[in-house]
């Protein structure tokens, strides 16, 4: 199957015209210039990002999930076709589907590699349902998961520029919107772009409803919506949020208290609470997502077998953290697993430019961490942390996420992927955190735009 002609790339230019101008005009509700050239240049990069990955995935790999996903969006469209039913197509579990559509009256379907898997299915629908509206083109259908993630980025940018005060917002929009890895990996036919932009609207929903007050009737529809879609894409992602969130929710109560002895003990408790109930459920958890990916690389088994000798040539391949049974070695082994997941691959770690990129990100990102660790003396690192909601909030959120990703994932381009979701989170903090330093330090600095 040719995934691209020559017609997809003046369709796409067709399609992301019209998104710019689409963009535009909402860009023009924005109070000042600033803003306005954050969002449009956001914009850019994720649809050069989506073209990118098209390009890198068709001619450089050759394969990719991405393919498999575009040729299950062809297959649904074609037993549309067959039986003139849409709405029973959609809404067939993924253990039905194959059972169900396999054959169709003397009509043998091509049913592709991981039709089966849930949050595989739930992909391919979403492509199929653009493709009408996109011509059938793998190209634009890319650029609208681009798009969307986009959408989900800028809102999270959005709440997160309204905490900080519009201080650091250049800083910001760098760790979140310029960011390589998420307009790059997570601007294509894939979940992660499904995730990112699930988890920017899921944050902004909350934010204006629960936190502003200012909402309209929709939205609280769209939020359950979105959660729907981020749990039935990647669960875990959808848990370790709400449990964040709920944990955030409880350190604000404790923050209007003036007990401090109170609020010492009742975080000491919550912590102890986290911490069980991670090691009760982490083993389960991880062996879940484990063998989820094990179920993917098994039905993509043609595609992964090239991509597992490309890996063991550039080093693309790693040692994980063992999964152990026992609660102790799972405390024990949790923060190699959240430093694996957030600073890895080392530079000299691999070979492939690609991972090269990733290795410098990753580089940068563990010298920012260290230089406002040391900025903050240390401590007052923790003290925000427990102190402020937001920042115990997305402390929560990278220490689940990051003990997860760093248990479960063994290969390299799966962690940079993986990881994309707790990019944005952590930067958040690391800038706060920095904000505030400098606001204590340096008040005549506070007012800074960085």
């Amino acid at each position: 199957m040719e995934y691209i002609e020559i017609y997809d790339y003046f369709l796409l230019l067709l399609y992301i015209s019209l998104f710019y101008f689409l963009i535009t005009l909402k860009s023009k509700k924005f109070d000042h210039p600033g803003l306005k050239r954050l969002f449009i240049t956001a914009f850019i990069l994720h649809m050069a990002g989506s073209f990118i990955y098209c390009m890198v995935i068709r001619f450089y790999y050759g394969y990719g999930d991405s393919f498999v996903f575009f040729q299950g969006s062809t297959t649904i469209r074609n037993i549309i076709g067959l039986t003139g039913n849409p709405f029973r197509v959609f809404f067939t579990s993924p253990d039905a589907f194959l059972k169900t559509y396999g054959t169709i009256g003397d009509s043998d379907i091509n049913i592709p590699p991981g039709m089966d898997i849930g949050s595989n299915l739930i992909i391919m629908k979403i492509s199929a349902i653009l493709s009408y509206i996109s011509f059938n083109s793998y190209m634009v259908v890319s650029s609208f998961f681009g798009l969307f993630s986009f959408l989900g980025c800028w809102k999270l940018f959005s709440v997160f520029n309204e905490i900080t005060q519009i201080k650091g917002e250049k800083l910001l929009a760098l760790s979140i919107l310029y960011l390589p890895s998420i307009w790059f990996w997570g601007s294509g036919l894939m979940k992660e772009s499904v995730c990112m932009g699930a988890l920017g609207l899921i944050v902004f929903y909350i934010y204006i409803i629960f936190i502003k007050g200012k909402f309209r009737a929709i939205d609280p529809i769209l939020l359950l919506l979105v959660f729907y879609l981020l749990f039935t894409v990647k669960n875990y992602l959808a848990i370790v949020l709400l449990i964040s969130m709920v944990l955030g929710y409880i350190i604000s109560l404790l923050a209007r208290s003036k007990n401090n002895s109170a609020k010492f003990f009742t975080i000491l408790f919550l912590l102890f609470i986290s911490g069980v109930f991670f090691i009760i459920s982490s083993s389960d958890t991880l062996n879940s997502i484990i063998e989820d990916s094990k179920a993917n690389i098994e039905t993509f088994k043609t595609a992964y077998e090239n991509a597992v000798n490309d890996d063991e040539r550039s080093m693309a391949g790693f040692t994980g953290v063992t999964i152990s049974e026992s609660p102790i070695n799972i405390i024990m082994e949790s923060p190699i697993a959240v430093f694996t997941a957030l600073f890895r691959p080392f530079l000299w770690e691999t070979r492939k430019a690609l991972m090269l990129l990733s290795a410098i990100e990753s580089f940068l990102t563990l010298i920012a961490t260290l230089f406002i660790f040391v900025k903050c003396r240390g401590w007052k690192f923790f003290l925000y942390i427990f102190t402020e909601p937001y920042l115990f909030f997305c402390f929560v959120y990278t220490i689940l996420l990051g003990a997860i990703i760093g248990f479960s994932t063994f290969n390299f381009g799966t962690l940079v992927r993986y990881r994309l979701p707790i990019l944005p989170f952590y930067f958040f903090m690391l800038l706060f955190i920095y904000l505030k330093t400098i606001q204590i330090n340096r008040p005549d600095e506070s007012n800074l735009a960085i």
